[in-house]
């Protein structure tokens, strides 16, 4: 033995108390990091998303969509009521161009209408 056992236990105890609070420093940390990086995550989705919806609106207002839908209410399979949905969601310049159809005040239908 090189030392006295007491001081020997009260150094091991010691040495594991500040591997403890090295652990414990390293944990807060990775949790302070993660919190970070989570933050800029969403803050970084929440842009795009922004941005991802303005393209969404601006593709299907130039090329058109249409929504087609169906709803059928029945009681003991007998239909009491059936609603039909078809709509076309588009731009003015889109259904001009696409169909030929002339719907801007520029027109002649709007034109003569509006004098």
């Amino acid at each position: 033995m090189t030392g006295v056992p007491g001081r020997e236990a009260a150094e091991r105890r010691r040495q594991v108390a500040v591997r403890r609070e090295r652990v414990i420093e390293r944990g807060r940390q990775r949790r302070e990091a993660s919190r970070a990086r989570q933050a800029a995550n969403i803050d970084r989705a929440r842009r795009e998303r922004q941005v991802t919806l303005v393209d969404l609106v601006d593709r299907l207002l130039d090329g058109g969509v249409v929504i087609h839908g169906d709803i059928t209410l029945a009681v003991a399979d007998v239909d009491l009521l059936y609603v039909g949905l078809r709509a076309l969601v588009s731009s003015v310049e889109a259904m001009e161009r696409e169909f030929g159809v002339s719907l801007s005040a520029r027109g002649d239908s709007l034109s003569a209408s509006a004098t």
